[in-house]
C-alpha cells in the first residue's frame, strides 16, 4: 500500500462511492492509465469493489471501500483521522440502492466543482463530507449531505450546508427539509454552540421537477423567514457551468 493508493481509500471513505474519473480529478492525476493501474491493483487484493453494468454503455464503473480497504483504514483510523461508525458501514455497500450511490457520486461531483471554483479565485476550502460529521453533537439532524467554509483572501469565512435532493423528490420531502432548516436556524443551536453565523443553504437538485417546484415554494417560505439564506443549483447547471455565484440562485421573499 503507497501513500497515492491509500489516498484513493480515504475518498471511498469519504464519499463512499466514485467513478475512475472523479478519482482521477480528486488526485488531480493528469494520466489515466496510472489512475487505472491503482485502480487494478487495488482491485485484484480485495481493497476496493467495482460495479458496473455492462447493459448499461454510457454508464461509468464506480468504485467503493471492499472489506481489505476497511480493514487497512481501521487499522490506521487513528493517525488518519477517520471515524470507526462511518466505515462499518462498508458492510452493508451491497445492500445500497442505485439511487443512493448516485447520490454519492453527485456530492463528489458538487465537490469537484466546487474546489475548481475556488482554487481559480484564490480562496480556501474546507469541506465535509457526511461521513466527515459522524459524531458531531450540534448539526442538524439528518445531517445534511456536506458542510464547508471558504475562507476569501481577505480573511473572511462564509459557511455553507449542501442538501442533494434525488431524482422526483417528493414536495413533501422537500418541505420537510426545508421546515428543519428553519427550525434549527430558530433554535439558535448553530450560532450558540460555535460562535459562528448560520451557514447559507444549498439545495442541489437532480431533476427539473424539484428545481421547479423549490424555486416556486421557497420564495414563498421567504416572506415570513428573510434571515435564513437558501440557495438552489441543479446538477445539470453544475456539469455544464460549474459550482459558482453564476450558477448559483438565491431565493428571495416574493414581492
Amino acid at each position: 500500500m503507497n501513500k497515492r493508493q491509500e489516498e484513493i481509500l480515504i475518498y471511498l471513505y469519504r464519499f463512499r462511492f466514485l467513478t475512475r474519473e472523479q478519482i482521477q480529478e480528486l488526485m488531480d492525476q493528469k494520466f489515466h492509465s496510472l489512475t487505472i493501474s491503482r485502480l487494478n491493483d487495488l482491485l485484484k487484493n480485495n481493497f476496493i469493489k467495482r460495479f458496473y453494468n455492462s447493459n448499461l454503455v454510457n454508464s461509468p464503473a464506480v468504485y467503493s471501500l471492499d472489506n481489505f480497504g476497511r480493514k487497512y483504514l481501521i487499522e490506521n483510523r487513528e493517525e488518519l483521522k477517520l471515524n470507526k461508525t462511518a466505515l462499518d458501514k462498508v458492510w452493508r455497500i451491497n445492500k445500497l440502492t442505485t439511487q443512493f450511490r448516485n447520490h454519492c457520486l453527485t456530492l463528489a461531483d458538487c465537490y469537484i466543482a466546487l474546489k475548481d471554483t475556488v482554487t481559480k479565485l484564490g480562496s480556501t476550502l474546507s469541506f465535509y463530507a457526511k461521513n466527515d460529521l459522524q459524531n458531531i453533537k450540534y448539526l442538524i439532524v439528518p445531517h445534511p449531505d456536506a458542510y464547508f467554509y471558504i475562507q476569501e483572501l481577505n480573511g473572511i469565512k462564509k459557511y455553507y450546508f449542501l442538501d442533494i435532493f434525488d431524482f422526483y423528490s417528493n414536495p413533501q420531502k422537500l418541505k420537510k427539509r426545508i421546515q428543519q432548516h428553519l427550525d434549527y436556524f430558530d433554535d439558535n443551536y448553530w450560532q450558540d454552540q460555535t460562535g459562528c453565523s448560520f451557514p447559507e443553504v444549498i439545495f442541489v437538485t437532480s431533476d427539473d421537477r424539484s428545481y421547479s417546484y423549490l424555486n416556486w415554494y421557497l420564495p414563498k417560505v421567504l416572506e415570513d423567514n428573510d434571515d435564513i439564506n437558501f440557495y438552489l443549483i441543479s446538477k445539470q447547471q453544475i456539469k455544464i457551468n460549474g459550482f459558482n455565484k453564476e450558477s448559483l440562485k438565491k431565493m428571495v421573499a416574493e414581492d
